[in-house]
């Protein structure tokens, strides 16, 4: 996540990995690091063992609503205080999986504590950003289970995903197209799927 962002790094947000990359137009660009993609291969192979499964069977898994809403219905309550200390070490990783009745159930509760690190990471870069859309590409792109939990996480923004694995590599060509390439950009040159906010009721 790294949207144009003017306002200068507090030590809060450089102690938990927030960063300002600059622009070829030296314009700051504030950015969180999250390693969530790390996080996910270490906890689906533990998932795996446990459930003698493949690795990975966490793409047969589908959003399922109801699964969520069960979930957090018995979910510990997080308080301010501890935000950060969530951020840096993994929820699930402490987990009892024998609490769980199937892999899915399972892997919905990784996702979901997956999103409460990602929300936390991603308003450190959005506080004060008029931030409208939020792109997702990699594998994260096409897990049903992150994205729509993503676009309950963000009501207010547009959400959605990349069908190329490289797409910030992408954005940052597109940023300087005007500069070395006359042509227009086409229109096909990279497939979103739009991913609006799930209801739970």
């Amino acid at each position: 996540m790294n949207p144009f962002n003017d306002s200068p790094l507090t030590f809060e947000e450089l102690q938990y990995d927030c960063l300002c990359y600059l622009t070829y137009q030296e314009k700051p660009v504030k950015a969180s690091r999250l390693f969530a993609g790390y996080e996910h291969e270490i906890q689906t192979k533990r998932l795996a063992e446990h459930f003698g499964v493949e690795v990975g069977h966490y793409k047969e898994v589908s959003f399922d609503a109801h699964c969520i809403q069960e979930l957090r219905k018995r979910a510990e309550p997080i308080g301010a205080d501890d935000k950060f200390t969530l951020l840096k070490n993994s929820p699930f990783a402490l987990r009892d999986l024998s609490s769980f009745s199937s892999y899915a159930e399972a892997y919905h509760q990784l996702m979901l504590d997956i999103m409460r690190q990602q929300l936390i990471s991603t308003e450190l870069v959005l506080h004060h950003s008029p931030v409208k859309r939020i792109f997702v590409d990699g594998g994260f792109s096409k897990n049903p289970i992150f994205m729509n939990l993503l676009a309950e996480a963000f009501p207010q923004i547009e959400v959605y995903a990349a069908s190329m694995a490289q797409a910030s590599a992408l954005g940052a060509a597109l940023a300087i197209h005007a500069h070395w390439n006359p042509k227009p950009l086409p229109n096909t040159l990279i497939d979103l799927k739009f991913y609006a906010s799930p209801s739970f009721s």
